[in-house]
């Protein structure tokens, strides 16, 4: 058996990019999303009600995606934690990073905050932090690959082995600034698209929760 998380970035963004998510969940496609605490305004509450719902009836993990904006990083993840657990009553199911700009610089310091909390981490491949949970395979990035690129790597999932693939799903919005607005819909569609090469390639989808009883 393999093991893949396929993980939904940016919830919070967009009501619009909200509502695409949420559906993918429904239909059990994606296994996990990362939810951005500084994006949040009145009209996404419904929906924040309806994923924490989810997260119990569909096994979802729901991890906090970390947005910088200089170089505070411990500071700005501390205020981001503890957003999100007034907005949710619980904790992240792990902690992952919007955007790659301050990867090199920020993201020890969330495996060091991660290490902390006893969190799960996505996987980078940064050395160090070996107690921190994370996938045994360095994270793909599913929106900077195309189809045929996508089915290749799935179909060489190696058993006994757990990865995680994330996408950027969602509908178009306008009134959105996102850099990959337009691509949204391309990453509904692969997800859609890899959906039955799954049980082909006998993986089996988990999320965060999951990672954390198996350790893979």
């Amino acid at each position: 058996m393999k093991y893949l998380i396929i993980n939904a970035d940016d919830f919070g963004y967009s009501k619009i990019f909200n509502a695409s998510i949420l559906e993918l969940i429904k239909k059990r496609l994606i296994s996990s999303t990362s939810f951005m605490v500084n994006y949040l305004n009145n009209e996404q509450n419904e929906q924040i009600k309806e994923l924490s719902v989810l997260s119990k009836s569909h096994n979802i993990s729901i991890g906090l995606h970390v947005e910088f904006f200089d170089g505070n990083f411990r500071l700005e993840i501390e205020r981001q934690y503890e957003k999100y657990f007034s907005i949710f009553g619980f904790i992240p199911s792990h902690i992952d990073l919007h955007k790659s700009t301050y990867l090199k610089e920020a993201y020890p310091i969330i495996m060091n905050f991660c290490e902390e909390k006893n969190l799960p981490c996505r996987n980078h491949n940064i050395n160090g932090f070996a107690n921190v949970l994370k996938t045994k395979n360095e994270v793909i990035d599913g929106t900077k690959i195309n189809f045929n690129e996508l089915k290749n790597m799935v179909e060489n999932f190696k058993d006994g082995e757990s990865y995680e693939i994330f996408f950027h799903p969602g509908y178009y919005d306008p009134d959105c600034k996102s850099s990959l607005n337009k691509k949204r819909e391309d990453d509904n569609k692969k997800i859609e698209f890899i959906s039955p090469l799954l049980k082909e390639n006998n993986i089996e989808l988990i999320s965060y929760a999951d990672l954390v009883n198996i350790k893979i």
